[in-house]
């Protein structure tokens, strides 16, 4: 097979490796986001853990003087409480996709491109005489 044949077919492989990656991108940037969603959930529990417990605290202590009951299980919101390495452990399967799916897309960019600009490459005057179209 010939070069000009082979770089034919260099710009649409490449076009539609650089389409696949922008696809997978797009797909691994959801991924990033529904796993910043997780952080900020957890994040919110506590926070209305510690308000839970704060509230209670003021309810029961002589700063309050209106009317109101709340009740709040320490010991449960203690039991749900996770730490920021507890956290990391949930999105580990999620961290080493996102991690395995960048280089693969950071593949594609770049072999996409590289085919572009080698189908795009002018050819050498030695080649165009000695190669029948």
């Amino acid at each position: 097979m010939c070069y000009s044949r082979v770089k034919q077919y260099l710009e649409p492989v490449g076009l539609v490796l650089l389409l696949f990656a922008f696809g997978w991108q797009c797909f691994e940037d959801r991924a990033n986001q529904i796993k910043n969603d997780g952080y900020i959930y957890e994040l919110d529990k506590k926070l209305q853990n510690i308000w839970a417990v704060e509230y209670e605290e003021a309810v029961n202590s002589d700063r309050y003087r209106g009317t109101g009951a709340f009740c709040a299980n320490v010991d449960s919101l203690h039991t749900q409480m996770k730490d920021w390495s507890e956290i990391q452990k949930t999105f580990k399967q999620v961290n080493r996709q996102t991690e395995f799916s960048f280089n693969c897309r950071a593949l594609l960019y770049l072999l996409g491109s590289i085919f572009v600009i080698l189908s795009k490459w002018p050819a050498s005057k030695k080649q165009e005489t000695s190669m029948p179209s």
